[in-house]
């Protein structure tokens, strides 16, 4: 009895695992979507070995990925990362009141209109001077040709793997590769300097809060606006996921944008006149130019695709869009940086009122307004003329009149931040106006992670391992490390995070697109 029992189990384990086996290898099908081109635009040849980015599982009698299916699951969140011991740090980071004591608020776009405004201080508002631009004629645009079968879903993005920010002093990468290498007689090999102990104790600390952020934290399309999405994307790039109702899986968040899928019921993008154009307020985008701004802070090429009610264009058509609509006496921050990054240094075009426009003017329009007082206490505007400044000095054009205004305008805004910097290494809770040091924690991350973010982009790479800069950065890591649980505002968390990204990337190392790397790793077997 007891023989004939056992053998009955083994028989029923045997049929159960393999029943298992058959249905999970018959019941799911990987959707996948080829790599991209380059960051530059350039195409990357189609090869049969290369892998192939994992988007979604769906049911196999489900192919269509845009059919409605169960929404997405939200995955349990991991435990908080511990504190830091103290020797890891250089000093114990004085952590604020807890949330009731000061609510969060709730976004840039809020806050902006329910913040008092501040009463200008001393700035250094340069007024542009009598230089006339080089007017150069402006190559007609090639219209983007649409596809005669569009793909089934937006294309994941794929790094190139010699995308960076746009720094100062930085070679052209092309231009390099053409220029033959130099012999050992003619010039000594160049030697890298060790990073300071108080760097490198950063280096996994930070790992660790950005990967526990990306993989708990994911954009939701129900429930997050475009707004939101764009700042939920920002610090990730093209590894940014969003869970949507008709996946069972996250898919890219860019992507999902691109091709005009709602986000909490809005669209960014419509069709007048057979043109794609990027609606502007609130829910949508904040700013003119903000999501072209956040596509090139991610290395997005022009020339990735966009999708709008079953008509084809290219991020080069929002290019143009952002070109046409440039118009003086506004705000053109966004637009500064967006345009500084995918166009010529020296490039000129005509808005729709007929107008002509180069980078130059840009740059100026910007540089004769006020710091204080403008969008999150003028970060943006200050990163803006640091992408222009950097994109001159990186075409090895003269930085003369303006441009050389511009760069002492920028070190004087260095100098300013870091005389105001509070001894545990946070920024001013006042932004540029002067000393301050709120207790409210959402203020303190917003304040510093923006600042921070601003003097990454525009400093010199040998000065972010100066004391000032690790102080903060192992100030926004420790507030993000000790309070994983806290409900941050989406606006001030992407920026913070966002600095952290770019320190990761530039003293560290890390290659833009290193998340999806892992996802094809685990994924792609």
């Amino acid at each position: 009895m007891l023989r004939r029992n056992v053998n009955l189990l083994g028989a029923i384990a045997f049929w159960g695992t393999t029943t298992l086996t058959l249905s999970t290898a018959l019941g799911q099908e990987v959707v996948v979507a080829p790599i991209l081109g380059h960051a530059d635009g350039t195409p990357v040849e189609a090869a049969a070995d290369k892998p192939m980015i994992r988007i979604a599982a769906v049911p196999q009698e489900k192919n269509d990925p845009f059919k409605p299916a169960p929404p997405a699951v939200a995955p349990k969140e991991e435990a908080a990362p511990a504190a830091e011991k103290e020797a890891e740090t250089s000093e114990p980071v004085e952590l604020a009141a807890p949330k009731q004591d000061a609510p969060a608020e709730k976004s840039e776009q809020e806050s902006e209109a329910g913040e008092p405004k501040p009463v200008p201080a001393k700035t250094m508002d340069i007024p542009a001077d009598s230089l006339e631009p080089e007017k150069k004629e402006a190559e007609p645009a090639k219209p983007a040709e649409p596809k005669e079968e569009p793909a089934q879903q937006p294309a994941p993005l794929m790094q190139d793997k010699d995308a960076r920010p746009i720094k100062e002093g930085e070679a052209d990468p092309e231009k390099k590769a053409e220029e033959p290498a130099p012999s050992v007689t003619e010039e000594e090999p160049k030697v890298e300097k060790e990073l300071p102990p108080e760097v490198r104790s950063l280096k996994p600390r930070i790992a660790r809060v950005l990967s526990y952020y990306y993989k708990t934290q994911p954009s939701d399309a129900s429930k997050h606006d475009v707004w939101e999405t764009m700042h939920g994307f920002l610090p990730w790039g093209v590894d940014a996921l969003i869970r949507t109702p008709q996946y069972r899986q996250p898919v890219s968040t860019i992507g999902w944008i691109c091709w005009n899928k709602p986000c909490r019921g809005h669209k960014l993008f419509e069709v007048k006149n057979g043109k794609l154009e990027a609606r502007q307020g609130p829910r949508v985008q904040g700013h003119h130019g903000q999501f072209l701004a956040m596509l090139a802070q991610s290395y997005v090429p022009a020339s990735y695709e966009i999708q709008v009610d079953g008509q084809s264009f290219t991020v080069a058509d929002l290019i143009e869009f952002e070109k046409e609509t440039c118009q003086p006496k506004s705000e053109l921050t966004f637009k500064l940086i967006s345009l500084s990054y995918y166009l010529p240094a020296d490039a000129t075009w005509t808005s729709r009122d007929g107008q002509e426009w180069n980078i130059e003017r840009l740059l100026k329009e910007e540089i004769t307004q006020k710091v204080v007082g403008a969008a999150c206490g003028g970060t943006h505007r200050l990163t803006g003329i640091s992408f222009a400044v950097a994109s001159r000095k990186k075409a090895g054009l003269p930085m003369d009149g303006v441009w050389a205004k511009a760069q002492e305008y920028l070190d004087a805004y260095h100098q300013h931040s870091f005389n105001i910097q509070n001894r545990d290494g946070s920024f001013s809770t006042n932004w540029f106006e002067g000393r301050g040091m709120d207790r409210d924690i959402d203020r303190r991350l917003q304040t510093s992670g923006h600042i921070l973010e601003f003097l990454i982009f525009s400093l010199p790479e040998e000065e972010l391992t100066s004391p000032e800069i690790v102080n903060a950065v192992n100030y926004i890591t420790t507030i993000m490390e000790q309070n994983p649980k806290h409900d941050w505002s989406i606006g001030p968390k992407g920026h913070a995070l966002h600095a952290l990204v770019l320190y990761d990337q530039l003293v560290f190392g890390t290659k833009p697109g290193s998340r999806t790397e892992e996802i094809l790793q685990t994924s792609h077997d």
